[in-house]
């Protein structure tokens, strides 16, 4: 008779699991996830009515959608002086909404797990909202990715804000089935200190550092090297030079952030070195600042345009 028993719930599909305790790998014998003990999610102690959980399951079945749809504009509000304000306003309007995860995950609503089927419907009513709700030259594309916007940057952080396993799991869940239906609408999980704290890093090289890295460069490399010598000398030094800076520095993180958790990295950021960054760079080893400046700046334009949906410098 085996005694040292693990129990738990699955992150992935929220069963319950009896697992012996000397294994440090398992499989979920009902959807196959891999994981070792420490994933397991606990259970709870106390007994739940259905009723409550029920009530819990179906509140959040209505009140997911609006704390999407409701909450637009957050490519608008990706930079350091607007986001905890835009952050805060937000989980103070769907907290109690979210705040039923945990008690809605111990429901038992017959046609399947409940989590796995909150994510589902929730995604089945942006693909049905972005097609009534787009209007002139929007299109539900665009309508899809302004709300895909709202669940990576805000609602996903609040909900995980709220430090519960149930929580954690639906965002998991979320993601998976959000892939499956949009493979190309890519979106990583982050926290609201993830993303509060890339806003801290004051650097004009922002972008091209993030570029660089992503290039396997290291932080001081003739490229950034010679981008922040042109930075504290030929920048600093022009009439409108101070104001250039403090723009990036607004804008610059606020781009990244966007790359990394709604794009594809690993394709944007060599495009940006082809593009932008190498020719800018030429610029600079030829001694040419103004092109130097007129390249990098349009390219900052281009992506505050694309990823932030502002147009900066007009």
């Amino acid at each position: 008779m085996v005694e040292n028993i693990r129990t738990g719930l699955c992150p992935k599909c929220g069963k319950r699991l009896q697992i012996p305790g000397e294994l440090e790998a398992f499989s979920c014998m009902y959807c196959g996830e891999r994981m070792g003990p420490e994933a397991l999610l606990p259970e709870q102690e106390a007994p739940v009515s259905q009723d409550a959980a029920m009530e819990a399951f179906r509140s959040l079945r209505e009140g997911l959608l609006p704390c999407v749809t409701e909450h637009l504009g957050a490519f608008q509000n990706l930079t350091a002086k607007a986001y905890p304000a835009y952050f805060q306003g937000y989980l103070d309007s769907c907290r109690p909404v979210l705040e039923l995860l945990p008690l809605a995950a111990q429901a038992k609503p017959g046609e399947g797990e409940p989590l796995p089927l909150l994510a589902q419907s929730l995604i089945d009513g942006l693909g049905a909202w972005s097609k009534r709700a787009r209007r002139g030259l929007t299109t539900s594309d665009a309508m899809l990715e302004d709300a895909k916007a709202t669940v990576c940057l805000v609602m996903i952080p609040a909900i995980r804000s709220l430090d519960e396993p149930a929580g954690e799991a639906f965002c998991q869940i979320f993601r998976e089935k959000w892939l499956e239906r949009y493979p190309k609408k890519l979106f990583q999980l982050a926290t609201y200190q993830q993303i509060a704290q890339g806003f801290r890093r004051r650097k004009l090289c922002f972008i091209t550092t993030a570029v660089c890295r992503q290039e396997g460069k290291p932080d001081d490399c003739p490229e950034l090297t010679a981008f922040r010598a042109f930075r504290d000398g030929y920048l600093q030094a022009q009439p409108q030079g101070q104001k250039l800076i403090g723009e990036y520095y607004r804008l610059a993180p606020g781009i990244v952030t966007a790359i990394d958790l709604m794009d594809d990295p690993d394709t944007v950021y060599p495009s940006l070195w082809e593009t932008y960054l190498a020719p800018c760079y030429d610029a600079l080893s030829r001694g040419e600042h103004e092109t130097c400046q007129s390249i990098y700046t349009h390219m900052v334009e281009t992506l505050a345009e694309k990823y932030l949906a502002i147009r900066p410098f007009s």
